[in-house]
């Protein structure tokens, strides 16, 4: 039921020809906590822009030696035997950084 003095006052200021601003629907009878809000992105969404969020920290570089390769994420630096063993672990570092950053040692700098 609606707030009877909240009616009343509004009645009055009309009758003083004062602005009454007017809400279309009681509190009561708007259940707002029952209604369903839909969330703006899904879950898959988030997740992605939470790792690009992540990729996007540091500079990936990579410094090709006589046998294997050097690669550089930010500030670390992880020595390879082979290049393409290097790619395969930027691939896992793209898909996961998370992950591939702790297991590498740098995970708290996430």
């Amino acid at each position: 039921m609606c707030n009877l003095n909240q009616n009343k006052m509004n009645e009055e200021l009309r009758l003083k020809g004062e602005p009454v601003e007017e809400k279309p629907q009681c509190l009561e009878e708007m259940p707002v906590w029952k209604t369903p809000i839909e969330p703006c992105e899904s879950e898959e969404q988030i997740d992605e822009r939470r790792k690009l969020d992540i990729l996007k920290r540091w500079e990936i570089g990579i410094i090709t030696l006589d046998r294997g390769c050097i690669v550089k994420v930010g500030c670390k630096s992880i020595a390879f035997v082979s290049i393409e063993a290097a790619y395969k672990e930027i691939g896992r570092y793209l898909e996961n950084p998370r992950l591939v950053a702790t297991q590498h040692g740098f995970g708290e700098h996430l």
